[in-house]
This record gives C-alpha cells, sequence and structure tokens, in this order.
C-alpha cells in the first residue's frame, strides 16, 4: 500500500487530528469524517457495545476513511489492562502495569505475553492503534493519576517492561504509543484537572524520567504530556512546547517516530490556552497527532483554527507536510487488514497465571479464615479520570464474605462511619480490604484506629501497596495492584492457599510511623485546598470534605497558619490568577472564573485590596511586578 501525499488542504489537516464521538452509532463518526476529513479515531467505553459490534463498526469507519479522505484511519484506543480497559466484552481480562511489574520477577515473560495478548485481539477487531504501554515511572506515592499504571517506581524496570510489552504489540501488527513524555510519575495534580508541573532541571530528569527513552528501543508513537517543567520550558507545557518535542525528544533523543498529544480536553491544557492557540502551538512543536476526544464542537475550533493559520502563515505548509509524511509512513505499516483469529480462552488462562503471580505477600503470613472473621472493605469506584466509573463494579467485602461463609461489612471509600465499622469488628480477626487510603483520610483514619486498637488485621491493598505509609504495620500485608475482577479472583486464589509470588515493584518506607494527628490532618487540608481552588469550596464544604466542625477547622487552620481558612484561601487564588494574568491571553473574567471566583465584582475589589492595582493594570504593567510571578513559580 502506497499512500501519496496529493490531498486537500482540509484532508491534510484531518490527517493531523484524532477525535472521539459521544454514541456507539457509527453512522455519526461516518457523518463528521464526511463533512470534515478528520483522519483519526479513538474509541471509549461509550462507543463499544461488545467485541463484535467493535469489528463491524472499525470496519465501516476504514470505508469511510478511505472514500472521503483517501488514506485509512489510526484507529486508537486506551486498552492499557487493570483498571484503565474501554473494551470488557469478547476480549481477554488483562492485568494492568503494576501487576505484570510484581508478576515479572517470577515470570520474566508476563510484559511480552500480555503486548501479544493485546495486541493481537485488537488487530482482529481493526484496532491499529493503541495508546499504551505506560513509560512513566511511578516515583512519587502520592501521584493521583499514574500509580498502579506505572510498572514500578525503578526507571531501569519500567525501561525493560515497557520495551517488551510494546515490542510485542508492535510485532502482531499494531503501532504502540509510550505515554507520557518526559514522564508524569512525579507530580501530585492529575492533569485531567489542572496543569501539573516538575520542577527538575536535564540532569534529573535524565536520572529517573527520561531512562524509559534513552534506551535501544522505542515504539513507533509517543505521546506527550500535559505538564510543564518549568526549567525547561517556564512558559509551555510538553505537549505544545518546541523546546521538549522538538529540541529535546526528536534532536537530542533523536525520535523520528510519530509525536501525538494527550487529549486537549483536559484541564491541563485547555485551562491555560485557547484550543486554538494550542493547535497551532502543537504543530509549530512537531507534534504530529492532537487527539481532541470527546467535543465536537473543540474538535472543529482545532481543525478550523489550524485551516485558518495555514493561510495566515502561522503554521507553513511545510510543518503540515513534514507530519503529514510521518503520519503516512506509519499508516503503511500498520493500516493493513492481518487474517488472524485469536485463541481467547488460551489467552485468559496465560492473564490468570500472571495475575496469580502479581499477588504479593508483602508482610507476615495470612491467619486462618474462620468463624471469627470478619471482612470490612471498600468498593469500587473511581480513582482517576483515565478509568471507566464501575464498570465492573465489585465489592471485594462481599465476595469473601460469602466465599468464605463469614461475616461482612462494605464500605465508601471516602464516607463511612468510623464508629460503626470499630463497634462491629471488635474482638474479631480482620480482613481489611483498602484503595488508596494514603490518599483518603477517613480510610487512613480507619486503619490507624484499628492497629492501634491492636486487633489481628490482615491488610489487603486492593491498588497501589502505600496504604501502610507512615503506618504501623498490620499482622498481615497482601498487595493487588488493581481493583478488577481478575485481581479479586486472584486474591480469593491466595486465600485459599496458593502461594503469592509476586514482589513490590516499588519501595515502602519501612521506618513506619503511627497517627499523626492534628498536623497530618492540616496538611491534608492544605492541600485538598491547594488542587480545588478553582472549584466553589468553602468553609463549610472543606469540614465535610474531611468529617470535622467548621469551629474545629477554624481553630486547627489558625493556630498552624495564623491566618483564617479564607484568607488562606484567597492568597492561593489570587497567585494563580497573578501567574495566568502574565502568561496567557485569557480575559480577565475567564481567568477569574478558573481561580474559583465567579462574582466579577467581588473579584475585582479583593484583587486591587491584595496588590493595589487592577487586574488589567497589573497584566499591563507586568514589568514592575515580575518579582512576584517568579515568587509564585518558586
Amino acid at each position: 500500500m502506497i499512500l501519496k501525499m496529493n490531498m486537500t488542504l482540509e484532508q491534510k489537516i484531518g490527517q493531523l487530528l484524532m477525535i472521539g464521538w459521544q454514541s456507539n452509532k457509527v453512522e455519526d463518526i461516518i457523518e463528521i469524517i464526511k463533512n470534515y476529513h478528520f483522519g483519526n479515531i479513538i474509541l471509549f467505553t461509550r462507543n463499544i457495545k461488545n467485541a463484535n459490534h467493535l469489528k463491524e463498526m472499525t470496519k465501516e469507519i476504514q470505508e469511510a476513511a478511505i472514500k472521503f479522505n483517501s488514506v485509512p484511519a489510526f484507529i486508537a484506543i486506551d486498552q492499557e489492562g487493570g483498571n484503565v480497559r474501554r473494551i470488557y466484552d469478547g476480549v481477554t481480562r488483562i492485568p494492568g502495569h503494576m501487576a505484570i511489574g510484581a508478576a515479572s520477577f517470577n515470570r520474566p515473560q508476563a510484559a511480552n505475553e500480555v503486548g501479544h495478548i493485546l495486541a493481537g485481539e485488537l488487530k482482529d477487531l481493526g484496532v491499529n492503534m493503541v495508546l499504551a504501554p505506560i513509560a512513566d515511572v511511578n516515583s512519587n506515592p502520592q501521584n493521583p493519576i499514574i500509580a498502579i499504571r506505572a510498572f514500578s517506581d525503578d526507571p531501569h524496570y519500567v525501561s525493560k517492561l515497557a520495551s517488551e510489552m510494546s515490542q510485542a504489540i508492535q510485532e502482531e501488527g499494531v503501532l504502540s504509543t509510550y505515554k507520557h513524555f518526559i514522564g508524569h510519575g512525579d507530580v501530585s495534580l492529575d492533569s485531567h484537572l489542572d496543569l501539573p508541573y516538575v520542577n527538575k532541571n536535564i540532569d534529573e530528569l535524565k536520572h529517573i524520567e527520561l531512562i524509559p527513552y534513552m534506551g535501544n528501543y522505542l515504539p513507533d508513537a509517543i505521546m506527550i504530556a500535559h505538564i510543564l517543567y518549568k526549567k525547561l520550558d517556564d512558559r509551555f507545557p510538553a505537549s505544545i512546547s518546541y523546546k521538549i518535542i522538538n529540541d529535546l525528544l526528536r534532536k537530542e533523543i533523536g525520535y523520528e517516530g510519530l509525536v501525538v498529544s494527550d487529549c486537549f480536553e483536559m484541564e491541563a491544557l485547555s485551562r491555560a490556552f485557547s484550543l486554538d492557540n494550542a493547535g497551532i502551538f502543537a504543530v509549530n512543536a512537531t507534534s504530529d497527532i492532537s487527539i481532541i476526544s470527546h467535543s465536537f464542537g473543540k474538535q472543529l475550533t482545532v481543525r478550523n483554527s489550524l485551516l485558518k493559520a495555514v493561510n495566515t502563515g502561522k503554521v507553513t505548509i511545510e510543518q503540515i507536510n513534514q507530519s503529514l509524511a510521518r503520519i503516512l509512513k506509519y499508516k503503511e505499516k500498520y493500516c493493513f487488514e492481518k487474517e488472524t483469529i485469536s485463541d481467547l480462552e488460551r489467552n485468559q488462562e496465560v492473564a490468570d497465571a500472571i495475575s496469580l503471580a502479581s499477588i504479593t505477600l508483602a508482610h507476615g503470613t495470612p491467619f486462618e479464615i474462620d468463624e471469627n472473621t470478619i471482612v470490612v472493605g471498600v468498593t469500587n469506584y473511581l480513582q482517576s479520570f483515565a478509568e471507566d466509573a464501575n464498570v465492573e463494579n465489585i465489592d471485594v467485602a462481599k465476595v469473601i464474605g460469602e466465599t468464605f461463609s463469614i461475616p461482612y461489612f462494605s464500605i465508601d471509600s471516602k464516607k463511612f462511619n468510623l464508629n460503626e465499622v470499630q463497634s462491629l469488628v471488635i474482638g474479631k480477626k480482620i480482613i481489611l480490604a483498602l484503595s488508596d487510603s494514603h490518599l483518603t483520610l477517613v480510610q487512613k483514619v480507619l486503619y490507624t484506629n484499628l492497629v492501634q486498637s491492636g486487633e489481628r488485621i490482615m491488610l489487603i491493598s486492593l491498588r497501589t501497596p502505600y496504604d501502610v505509609l507512615d503506618q504501623s504495620m498490620p499482622e498481615c500485608h497482601i498487595c493487588l495492584y488493581e481493583y478488577t475482577q481478575l485481581s479479586i479472583q486472584s486474591l480469593i486464589r491466595v486465600l485459599k492457599g496458593n502461594e503469592a509470588k509476586g514482589k513490590l515493584p516499588v519501595k515502602i518506607d519501612k521506618d513506619q510511623k503511627v497517627h499523626k494527628g492534628k498536623g497530618f490532618l492540616i496538611d491534608n487540608i492544605i492541600e485538598y485546598i491547594d488542587k480545588n481552588y478553582s472549584k466553589q469550596i468553602t468553609l463549610a464544604s472543606v469540614a465535610d470534605e474531611f468529617l470535622i466542625t467548621r469551629e474545629h477547622l477554624c481553630r486547627i487552620f489558625k493556630a498552624k497558619h495564623h491566618i483564617t481558612f479564607l484568607s488562606y484561601l484567597n492568597q492561593v487564588r489570587i497567585s494563580k490568577v497573578k501567574h495566568l494574568l502574565l502568561t496567557t491571553n485569557l480575559r480577565i473574567n475567564e481567568i477569574a472564573n478558573l481561580c474559583g471566583y465567579f462574582d466579577i465584582n467581588y473579584f475585582n475589589r479583593l484583587f486591587k485590596k491584595s496588590t493595589g492595582a487592577t487586574p488589567s493594570y497589573f497584566r499591563d504593567n507586568h514589568g514592575y511586578y515580575d518579582k512576584e510571578l517568579s515568587d509564585f513559580q518558586d
């Protein structure tokens, strides 16, 4: 198949974009391809009824792409495994990355096996691009978005497993995509919600984040993160940064493959840059494909802005053609039909074995489960925006309780009555199944109270192993690395006597501490404000979030920071306002809304009281205020 570049400008621009749509009706996306010549498609759970439906749909999408664009489409999907999947019916349930990392110590071929299973089945279904594997190094246990999606916190181990999985994927004829360059593993913000930043220089990045990108293997596509690497480019996040994409990735590292943006609709980008400008910046930074996953209006905005930019000289046709040449090169390699039939039964046997091999006995020995044992466990929930909410709808306490005919008590992960739980478990052996309790105060307090009460506890870490951070150790600690039907099935096998052969792929501080009291609580409240300042949060709403009274919140806040809750909240918001005034072209009312001020008159009065200047005067006389901006950035 030889693909030619003699296209209209609309068709060329369409090749540089990847879009999603809101229904499971293929005619809806075909109409968009016909009218606007978008060249690539990303699939979500909302689009897919089952495997057979997907296979018919991808066939029709490709027919439309060739008919209206003369070029087949990349049809991509986030099928990472574990908690991040888009296809549930008619495919193998594969373990996620951290589970693979835990299993690979004793089953070294695990990443390769999962790569072949994943890509072989996707190819059968007409999907020719997978947005996996994750090459991020989960070096920060507080990371809210990567965590179990990473293989490990060891960059060399991540590099090894990512390359093995990726090579297997591409051997099956599916384009593999590393994500999220430079690295998403050391952030404390979810880029779906806000713009994270990393304050490391290039030498520091080369010791951790860049290691998976500096070996002998790189896949044919790399996704760029919406992260501000302040010491490399203090204006643009990586996804639209010329310094990072062209100078670092393409020139210094020597990467010649496809560069793909993370979704433009994520708040990390859309809060700071208009979509029309972001699309132009991305192309000029030598990014090849920009993803706009959800909203047709936003997709059209990016498309039309690029058309206009070429016509006005803001983007050169030479730059469009360079990206187009790379895209067509890899479409010739991956956009072809392959007649294969996957052995689903055999694939599931392999996946089951890898999942079982991942279950880790991190500490102690499981006690005997008898009539004096009770199970307390959180129900499944949406941990990040990368996951599908409650698709499998699992209740681990119920599963264990019914399997062993013992009492069980299911609790919500973020809201439950501590006293009620504690009264139920007095004098019993407790199987306690928690889910990232180090990030959830009420779970953490429950664990602390139970450990301090002297009860016998078998702790099941349903997701990351970090539930024991800053805590005393339980009698027994078992780690699963994902909250899925597959992992719970493997847990049951271990509780019934199978050996837990997995090893921790991340480090846990063995210097365990006990409950930190008020200081710990107020630190969590500060972190909550810093993450949610843009929302309509109040003293009452924050007090409710942390299950304390407003009066108590006021007292402990002022005791530690010597200012009121409201004063601190406004300090955070005004600092963010200053930053946006000096680094974006957003309108003042837009900036106010983005920073949590929805009454523009109140905002103007407060800003002037805080800075001595109106927002417009502050922006126009920015030279005078340069020191304030640098203070904020440091």
